[in-house]
């Protein structure tokens, strides 16, 4: 009977611990979720986020495209920046925005490669580099 007791209380535990983990990623609000729209709109709607950032920043945004890194000179303090690209729908132009992965990733043992697919969800912020406004998803939620 102890067993049996003692079995079931574990069951407990690891269903109530995987209920609160659920409940906990369900718990993160997207106010702008560009998975869910075309590809048209979704370039559309990058061009609009850097055109008039004031209305995004701070809000939750998801998106899914191609990774790209690219290499960043001295002034911006770190050595590279990472991208969610997005193809225009005849694939001729691309529009992408920089995430901020936190945490301790490094590069490329921690990234997908070029081209992959990568959904990230972050919020819009932006930063300075010397006089220029730069955009940025700052996240904790990267999946490829």
């Amino acid at each position: 009977m102890k067993k049996f007791l003692f079995a079931f209380t574990l069951i407990l535990i690891f269903f109530q611990a995987t209920r609160a983990s659920a409940q906990q990623k369900k718990a993160t609000k997207v106010d702008v979720d560009l998975t869910k729209m075309s590809t048209t709109i979704v370039y559309s709607q990058l061009f609009n986020m850097i055109a008039e950032p004031e209305r995004y920043l701070g809000k939750t945004v998801k998106i899914k495209g191609t990774f790209a890194s690219y290499d960043l000179p001295p002034e911006f303090g770190r050595k590279k920046a990472f991208a969610v690209v997005i193809l225009d729908a005849t694939a001729c132009c691309q529009q992408g925005i920089e995430f901020v992965w936190e945490g301790n990733h490094q590069y490329p043992k921690d990234y997908p490669a070029e081209g992959k697919s990568i959904t990230v969800t972050g919020v819009f912020q932006s930063y300075r580099v010397q006089n220029y406004d730069c955009f940025c998803l700052k996240t904790n939620d990267v999946t490829f």
